[in-house]
């Protein structure tokens, strides 16, 4: 009698898991640290780097510092013109995502293009376990490039605050100065 209890027990078991695996969603996302950025790949703006903070960054993450700033640029170049906040998710912090798909209005593309030139960038602060800093950009060169071909170069002074999450420096915090 118990043996029938048993296996009437082991039948329902494997009917209840196999019925969990037929309801189970597959998600086809590849890993972030998988994904190809062909946006950050192909940014290089020159970046001057002064750190100012009395606790010092060593080379390696300076070196990281300087890759990830030119690729949140990318992406924030990339969002200046397709208001799409989307594509950019890996490069904020989900503080700053939120704020950006919440007022994020479906619409026609922009027809100005900008690229970042150059930045010159001052380390106020750099937290002891490496995980967050403030920046003051003192002058973010960027090229803004109009629908009938002409061009203007436009220079700004800009304070950020970024959080390394992840495998990356996130934006969390972006004020224009000047």
């Amino acid at each position: 009698m118990t043996r029938w209890i048993f296996l009437g027990f082991l039948i329902i078991v494997g009917i209840l898991l196999a019925s969990m695996a037929r309801l189970q969603e597959k998600n086809d996302d590849i890993p972030y640290f998988l994904r190809y950025d062909s946006l950050a790949a192909n940014a290089n703006p020159i970046i001057e780097l002064e750190v100012i903070s009395t606790q010092v960054p060593t080379e390696e993450q300076l070196e990281k510092l300087k890759q990830d700033y030119a690729a949140i640029w990318a992406h924030l170049n990339q969002l200046y013109q397709y208001p799409n906040p989307k594509p950019s998710k890996e490069r904020f912090t989900e503080r700053f995502y939120l704020h950006l798909a919440k007022n994020y209005q479906e619409g026609i593309s922009g027809s100005i293009q900008r690229k970042d030139i150059s930045h010159s960038i001052q380390i106020h602060t750099w937290s002891r376990d490496g995980l967050s800093c403030n920046i003051l950009d003192q002058s973010a060169e960027f090229n803004l490039t109009f629908p009938d071909g002409s061009t203007e170069t436009q220079t700004s002074k800009i304070a950020l605050s970024l959080l390394f999450q992840g495998d990356n420096w996130r934006l969390d915090a972006i004020r224009f100065i000047d």
